[in-house]
């Protein structure tokens, strides 16, 4: 009987000692591991919402305060951006408790104060560093519709400037003008200066085009060469010869479909080979220019008068900014309109430029073997069209 009562206060005490080795290690393990669940106070979630809102303040605060003269497209600059970037900061700031809908109307209006007061000491500081400076050039673009170039600035308020275009070093415009409100615009005819192409057929540099700005001592200056190719000088005309083929092969000429290209022709040169257009055409260029296109050898034909508007023709023709245009759409010059027996047919282009001289091509000379073929006893002796 004694021995069952020793037994069970041994293992009485071997229970106790194990549970003070379990409530120790607990112990240690609750001092070396901080309590960083929902009773510890801290926020994760809101701390991570935070420190990506101040952030991108402060990123927001440089890029409008500091680059604020960088154009992202049309008349939109990273200024423009500053108000909405501000507010977006604080939504984030209070991202967790405005998804969450849990609304603390003192933090909320505490946090705005902050943004707000934080805001305004960027700001008389980006201020202060811009005074010293002076006016930027943003942006250069060209005004299709009422034929000038339209200039952006940016610089401290009421500053003086003058805006200078150089056309190869040399002084071709002036005007003075005044920031208002950190920036300022100004629209130059391009009658005042431009004296030709800058670039030829391979975009190599015929003509420096620049804009120059001095406020007090500071000077910035961009070229423009890239919109300044306002002169078609070589136009080109080719053909698809419309015909009929008999049961037996034998082919019967109804007329031609008329295609036309305009452009800077430095190095473009004219070839027709087989039917087919073999030469080397000249650079399309949105320009405004007006032609008139006449075929001559045989009955005298010519086309209604095109007006091109940044490359754009009238009549909804084509765009001849960018490659050849029909002049007939889906249809065909009818053959007795200018056919007058086989030989060589000359197709006139006089171009007119709004901006430049005006030039009349005759290399499209073109030479038609229909009655030849159509007389022709194997439709395998037909001759295409060629160059003459």
């Amino acid at each position: 009987m004694s021995g069952l009562l020793d037994k069970a206060n041994e293992t009485a005490k071997t229970s106790q000692t194990e549970t003070e080795v379990v409530a120790k290690k607990v112990s240690e393990d609750a001092v070396l591991t901080p309590d960083i669940g929902p009773d510890s106070g801290l926020d994760m979630t809101s701390i991570k919402y935070q420190l990506g809102a101040v952030v991108g303040f402060f990123l927001t605060m440089f890029l409008v305060f500091f680059l604020d003269n960088v154009v992202l497209f049309g008349d939109i600059t990273l200024d423009d951006f500053f108000v909405p970037g501000v507010i977006l900061c604080w939504v984030i700031f209070n991202g967790k408790e405005l998804l969450e809908r849990e609304f603390d109307t003192k933090k909320l209006g505490v946090s705005a104060v902050v943004f707000i007061i934080v805001t305004a000491m960027v700001s008389v500081v980006a201020i202060f560093s811009a005074s010293s400076g002076g006016v930027t050039i943003a942006n250069i673009e060209y005004d299709g519709d009422n034929d000038e170039i339209d200039l952006s600035f940016y610089g401290p308020s009421g500053m003086d400037y003058t805006i200078e275009i150089h056309v190869d070093g040399k002084k071709e415009y002036s005007h003075d003008a005044t920031i208002s409100n950190d920036r300022g615009s100004h629209s130059v005819s391009l009658d005042d200066f431009w004296k030709g192409n800058a670039e030829d057929q391979n975009g190599n540099t015929l003509i420096d085009y620049e804009i120059k700005v001095t406020s007090g001592d500071d000077v910035d200056t961009m070229t423009f060469d890239t919109i300044m190719n306002r002169e078609v000088d070589t136009s080109y005309v080719r053909v698809t010869e419309v015909f009929e083929t008999s049961n037996d092969g034998a082919r019967t000429y109804l007329g031609i479909s008329t295609e036309m290209i305009a452009g800077i022709g430095d190095s473009a040169s004219f070839a027709f080979t087989d039917g087919y257009f073999s030469g080397l055409a000249p650079k399309p260029i949105a320009s405004d220019w007006s032609a008139t296109v006449v075929i001559r050898g045989g009955n005298t034909y010519t086309y209604n008068q095109i007006t091109v508007d940044e490359g754009i023709a009238n009549g909804g023709l084509g765009e001849f900014q960018f490659d050849w245009v029909s002049l007939h759409g889906q249809g065909y010059l009818d053959r007795g309109d200018f056919f007058n027996g086989d030989g060589c047919y000359t197709f006139e282009v006089t171009l007119e430029n709004e901006h430049g001289e005006t030039f009349v091509s005759t290399d499209s000379r073109i030479e038609f073997y229909w009655e030849a073929n159509e007389a022709s006893s194997s439709s395998d002796d037909d001759k295409p069209a060629e160059g003459c």
